[in-house]
């Protein structure tokens, strides 16, 4: 994954050292590399051999010296008390160093939003993957699957997002009580999530990659971000082709992840056929069983009888996944091993079987199973990806 050159200038190498021991050790080493000045015109100097820098963050005294030669990019004032600089951008030098690696990371993608024209999904050549991840019955363990493929996506250093689009989300069975108690407060409140971003789409749509990266969630296990629930479940049922397509396009263009995964319910409607047209992949999941397989070729049938050509036009973006396989014999779906000969197998793991609530990645088995069907779909198979 491409990562964003940091220049720190601080003439402090003691506090120089322990930052970039802290980056290299931590999640932001996944998307930022440091190069670190104690003095300006090392700086001055390395910006005039030619090499890149995305954002610069000094102390006020040397960022006075090196700002005439500066480039056009972000830059922020490490300051001992605010308004000690003339910058717009200032963060507290002496702060916990996670909270400050936070902060200055949302002020570069809120900068990188700002200053950019978003592209579409279509536009953006080699940029952000879609992956749906769907069923045509309930409790084939999808949710599971599409949680699993986030932590999966996060392990090879892709930028995951989790978007669940179920009508009634069940995410909270694995998310949800595993979380410690810093998420247990995090839910008991009402925070903002889904249903705020399709009013700001609506009536700001200029503002929802900004409203994204400001309200966005980050689960520290999956290594995935994802927002809160509707707050108003009405949204859910009412979301239309149209505010799916948008509502895409906005996590896309934020120009932040390399993979969007949407985690869909059992329906067959308007709003899924604008994810399938939008995604670059579709993960159809079965559990092997006779209804299972029977309700899959009743909505493939249904597809094509509504959307005639629409439908048919996606049917090569279909992987067919059998879940919860109790052997590794091939599973005969016939109708579907017709559109496509192959099909993935994931173990049935037996302690989730019939269980309230679900461990997130208690299984190693079924983590390096999913982690081997991401390998193969987007690392060793990439002439699988739909284009």
């Amino acid at each position: 994954m491409m990562k964003y050159q940091l220049g720190v200038a601080v003439s402090d190498t003691e506090y120089l050292r322990r930052l970039a021991d802290y980056i290299r050790d931590s999640k932001y080493s996944e998307h930022w590399q440091i190069t670190a000045f104690t003095h300006a015109e090392a700086c001055k100097r390395y910006m005039g051999q030619g090499y890149k820098l995305d954002m610069l963050i000094a102390q006020p005294v040397l960022l006075a010296e090196i700002k005439p030669v500066l480039p056009r990019l972000t830059v922020i004032a490490l300051v001992l008390t605010f308004g000690e600089s003339t910058e717009e951008h200032e963060l507290q030098q002496y702060q916990p160093l996670p909270r400050l690696l936070q902060r200055m990371s949302e002020i570069h993608a809120r900068s990188t939003v700002l200053s950019a024209q978003a592209p579409t999904i279509e536009d953006r050549a080699g940029g952000t993957q879609v992956l749906a991840v769907y069923s045509a019955s309930g409790g084939t363990g999808k949710t599971g699957l599409a949680l699993h493929i986030a932590h999966a996506a996060s392990m090879h250093r892709f930028r995951a997002f989790y978007l669940n689009l179920e009508r009634w989300n069940s995410s909270e069975s694995w998310l949800g009580p595993n979380r410690g108690e810093e998420f247990q407060k995090q839910e008991a409140r009402k925070e903002e999530g889904l249903s705020e971003l399709l009013y700001c789409i609506k009536t700001q749509s200029g503002q929802a990659g900004k409203w994204l990266l400001e309200h966005r969630k980050r689960d520290a296990l999956l290594g995935a971000d994802y927002l809160a629930l509707c707050t108003n479940l009405e949204d859910r049922l009412t979301l239309s082709e149209e505010d799916t397509a948008w509502l895409l396009e906005a996590i896309s263009a934020s120009g932040q992840y390399d993979l969007i995964i949407v985690d869909m319910d059992s329906d067959l409607d308007g709003t899924h056929m604008s994810v399938f047209e939008k995604s670059n992949l579709v993960l159809w999941v079965s559990n092997g069983s006779a209804s299972a397989r029977q309700k899959q070729n009743m909505v493939l049938r249904y597809g094509e009888q509504k959307w005639d050509e629409r439908f048919t036009r996606m049917l090569g973006k279909f992987t067919y996944v059998n879940n919860q396989a109790v052997s590794n014999q091939t599973v005969g779906f016939r109708e579907m091993a017709e559109r496509d000969p192959v099909s993935f197998h994931l173990p049935e793991i037996a302690d989730w079987r019939g269980a309230s609530d679900v461990k997130l990645l208690s299984s190693p088995l079924y983590r390096a199973a999913a982690d081997q069907l991401f390998k193969q779909l987007f690392l060793e198979g990439e002439g699988m990806i739909a284009e």
